[in-house]
This record gives C-alpha cells, structure tokens and sequence, in this order.
C-alpha cells in the first residue's frame, strides 16, 4: 500500500519554491519572507511525522520508494545540485526551521559545508567519496600545532591531551594506547605524514546537533529532552517530581547550549518562567532561577536580543524570544535599550512586548539608565518604564515630562499614558500648551488613558486654541474616550462639514471616532448619518465606527 506523502509534498513544494527566489532575490524580498511563511507553516504537518530521511538521486528525492514531486523541476534542481555534492540522504528531524532549510540551500550551491552547525535539526549523509574529500578538508584545515611530527612520540601525546571528538569520522589512523607510548619510540619505525586517509567503512552521518556530546544510543537530542523537561514542569505539582526534573534540566543544559540554537534554549526558559507562576516552594523557585541562568548567560541574552529584532523570525520562535527576554529583564534591559535605539521602526514593536513581559523586573536597570545624559537613552528608558506597569515609576515620567529634550518629554507622557490612573492626569496637563507637535499629542493620549472625566473641560478649551490638525485629532479623540456629558456637542459640532476655519475631512473622521466611543444612541444616529457623507475619509470612519 503507498504511503501518504502529502504533509512532505507540501512541504518539499514550499521548500523547492524558496530556493528558486533565494537564487533570485535578497531575503529582505518579500516575494522570499513569504515562501519562508509557506515553509514555517508547512513544518509542523511534517513534524507529526517524527524523523523522516529522504534518499536523494540524480532527478529528484525518494522517501519509500516513491519519487517525491516528480514534476516539480525546482525540487528536482534541489536534489541534483545536492547529489553532485555527494549528499545522498537527508534525515529531517523534528524541530527543524525554515533557516536549518536555508543552510541547506547553500550545501546546495557550496557555501556551507554538510557538517556546518546551521544545518540544526538537519542531517546529511554522504557518499564514500564526499565523505574522503570532506575527511582530506577537515585535514587539511588542521592548525599546524595539531598536525602529527614525523616522530611517533609527536602522535602519541596529543592523543592523551585532548579527547577524541565525536562522531565526527576519523582524520587519521587511532593511534596506540597511553601505556605502549614509552616503547613506541623503539618499537616502531618512523611514520610518514599521512597524505592519504582511507575511506570509513560505512556511510558517515554528519550531523551538527551531535556535536554537543557522545552518542547515546537510543535517546532523544538533547533539546528535545529540555523542551519535554520544561513543558513537564509546568504540570508536576508535588515537589520531589519538580526537583527531579530541575536536576535533569540542570543536566541537559551543557548539551542545550552547545547546540547554539537561540530559538530552543528561548523556548525553555520561557517555559521555566511559565512554572515559576505555579511553584510556592522558595528553594525550588531558586534552582528554576538557577538553571534559567545557566541556560541565558550574558553572551545567550545578547543573542536573544539581537535575534527578536530579526525581520525574518517564525511567528512561535518570536513568541518564545519575546517571553525569555522578558524573564530576564534585569540582565536584557540595557540591551533591549540599545537595540531598540538601532532597530527600524516596524521592528520595535518585539521589544515594546518584551518590556512589557518583564514588568517590574526591568524596573531597576530603566530607571538606571533613565539619568543618562544620552536624550535618546532616556527617552527609550522612560517608554519602557511605563511598559512595566509599576507604580512606583510614576514620580520618574512625571518628572521627565519636564525634561529639555522634546523626545524625552514625549516619551515620558507616552510612559504614563500605558500606566493610566487618574493620578496621571494633572501632571500632563501643562504640556498641552508645549511647543512641540509630538508633545502636546502624548499629552491628550495621557490624560484620555487617566480617564478623569473632570479634564474634559480642559481639552474642550484647548481646542480652541489648537491649530494642528494631529493634535485636534488627539483632543477629539480623548475627548470621546472620557464620555462627559458635554462631549456628544462638541463631538457633533467638529464632525459636521464647514467651519470657520473649514474643518479638514482629517479632522472630522476624529470627531467621527470619539462619538463612536460614546455608549449613546445620539452618536450611533450620527454615525449613521454620516456612513452616507460624500467625503471618502469621513464615511470611511463611520462605516468602520459602526462595525
């Protein structure tokens, strides 16, 4: 009976279009971010199917005895560049990534090499003569300190210096054991450099997840064991069950990091942090810390961040990154501060979640870094302080509304409007009257966050006043978002057309949106009204309140 290829036909069909466009275009591309979309959302039906190995011929790849995509010339491309390189099987584990997919394109093409570390949860096995010329490279590129003197004596103690590394194939003949080594000298003729390794007996397996430790014989990868250990902590609730499995991540974590998978060790120590929500126990909370610090060291936590700004991150690998950074916000904050600096602005957004994660963890390192003499620094310092939610930094963004930088003033007003209370509303009042655009915006989106009813008044006044159009919009907005009961007339008065100065369709769709924020059947008849208005802006608002 013929096997179910489907999940492998999709995903082969996502992965042989990709490598047509990454030949084609950049991978900033967005014809490339979205076959990578394809990819990612193709793996997890291929996942279901555990460890899967493809054998690869010269037209095309055979997964139990069936050609797969026998018409698909761009996966028949795939596997002709790889069986020229000598590839002659791929193994796909589960765990895999649309980037271990990306390091196999360039084995493809003959910029990676079949053992590189990007493979991940790829593994490719060779032919026996790929296998003795990729033997011959590895020897070659040996440091000059490591290569075998003539002498035998020169073999024989870099053997009893070093362990061998595994399982790597082997660069030259096992050399004899420690004891014989005095009688070696003696005994045994002068050896010439090896310029020619023999091939191994078998297939080798070159497989860069295997590089972290020995082989163990019918267990899991390493990572794999961590996520299970991880995902079974959250539910063990008697403590010699959660200690048992702490002691075996503590175990794991050596083999984890080796891995240098960024995506896997978020993944765990974001569900360490999930446990720390259930665990009561003090000693037990203190080795989850433990072992979530041996995991994230310094170097993992810069990592982490410069991966969650990445443009091109799977949306669950995202998810993992942004709720990590978080749990390690006393050791990721400053670093969050500076990326956050030198990200675009459509990539900002990740970190703006990751403080917001971290809470009152981050506090310390905020308000440290809120003093710099950096504008720019403290600023991003003082948008974060708000994204904590703490009430303790309340007294902090008032004070930095007064700052001399408009950036920093900003930023701080933008700080309270994310923490709210009507606590907040006084101090923000006196920066409707700023000199800077920016600011005086921050400063209505404040006060409507306060949701003081009383400062209605106030922002009624001040649309007197106010000449740009952004702000008015702001006002309109925080006007309706208070809901005082003066507000449905001066709603009502700024959406209709005309004015004196005539009122711009900009500023009418904002008065349209704060009647849509007043729970009354006056403003619903208005925005019904206005649903037929022959301005394209304004009806567009209304229709979209009324949904």
């Amino acid at each position: 009976m013929a096997i179910d290829t489907g999940a492998v036909d999709r995903a082969l069909g996502a992965i042989g279009t990709t490598f047509r466009l990454t030949r084609l275009y950049p991978a900033s591309h967005p014809a490339v971010l979205e076959a990578m979309r394809q990819i990612s959302a193709s793996l997890p039906a291929l996942a279901g199917l555990g460890t899967v190995e493809l054998k690869i011929g010269a037209t095309g790849l055979h997964w139990h005895g069936q050609h797969l995509l026998p018409r698909n010339t761009q996966v028949a491309e795939l596997a002709g560049l790889l069986f020229a390189r000598g590839v002659r099987a791929i193994q796909i584990n589960p765990g895999v990534t649309p980037e271990h997919w990306l390091g196999l394109f360039g084995v493809a093409v003959g910029n990676v090499q079949p053992d590189d570390a990007v493979l991940g949860r790829l593994t490719l096995l060779l032919g026996r003569r790929a296998s003795q010329r990729l033997s011959v490279i590895r020897g070659d590129a040996l440091p000059p300190a490591s290569v075998p003197a003539p002498a035998p004596p020169a073999d024989v103690a870099p053997s009893t210096a070093a362990p061998p590394p595994a399982p790597l194939p082997p660069l030259a003949p096992p050399p004899p054991p420690p004891t014989a080594a005095p009688t070696a000298s003696t005994a045994s003729p002068p050896q010439s450099p090896p310029s020619f390794v023999p091939p191994p007996p078998s297939q080798p397996t070159f497989s860069p997840v295997s590089q972290s430790g020995a082989f163990r014989a019918q267990a899991l990868p390493p990572d794999v064991e961590a996520r299970r250990a991880a995902q079974a902590l959250q539910l063990a609730s008697r403590p010699e069950d959660q200690r048992e499995i702490i002691e075996k991540l503590r175990k794991l974590t050596p083999d984890v990091i080796a891995l240098r998978e960024i995506g896997t060790v978020a993944e765990i120590v974001a569900g360490l942090d999930r446990s720390l929500a259930k665990i009561q126990d003090p000693d037990i909370q203190e080795a989850i810390g433990e072992v979530a610090g041996a995991l994230a060291d310094e170097a993992i936590v810069e990592r982490m961040v410069v991966r969650l700004g990445e443009q091109r991150v799977p949306p669950a690998e995202r998810a993992h990154l942004v709720r990590a950074v978080g749990a390690l916000g006393a050791v990721s904050a400053r670093l969050v501060v500076d990326a956050y600096l030198h990200a675009p602005p459509e990539l900002r957004e990740a970190y703006r979640a990751a403080m917001r994660e971290a809470g009152e963890r981050s506090v310390d390192v905020l308000m440290a870094q809120a003093e710099s003499k950096v504008p720019e620094v403290v600023a991003a310092s003082a948008e974060f302080l708000g994204l904590s939610g703490s009430p303790q930094v309340a007294e902090t963004l008032i004070r930095l509304t007064r700052h001399a930088d408009e950036r920093v003033r900003e930023a701080a007003l933008l700080g309270l409007a994310e923490l709210g209370g009507r606590e907040v509303s006084r101090p923000a009042m006196p920066a409707l009257k700023d000199e800077s655009v920016l600011v005086r915006t921050a400063a209505a989106r404040a006060i409507a966050a306060a949701g003081d009813v009383g400062a209605t008044t106030v922002l009624i006044r001040r649309l007197e006043q106010e000449k740009d159009e952004g702000v008015l919009a702001a006002l309109l907005k925080a006007i309706g978002q208070l809901g005082a009961k003066e507000a449905l007339d001066v709603l009502a008065k700024y959406a209709e057309p005309g004015g004196k100065p005539r009122r711009t369709p900009f500023v009418r769709a904002a008065a349209i949106e704060g009647l849509a924020r007043l729970d009354r059947l006056e403003a619903k008849a208005l925005l019904e009204l206005y649903a037929r208005d022959k301005e394209p802006t304004v009806k567009r608002a209304a229709e979209a309140s009324l949904k």
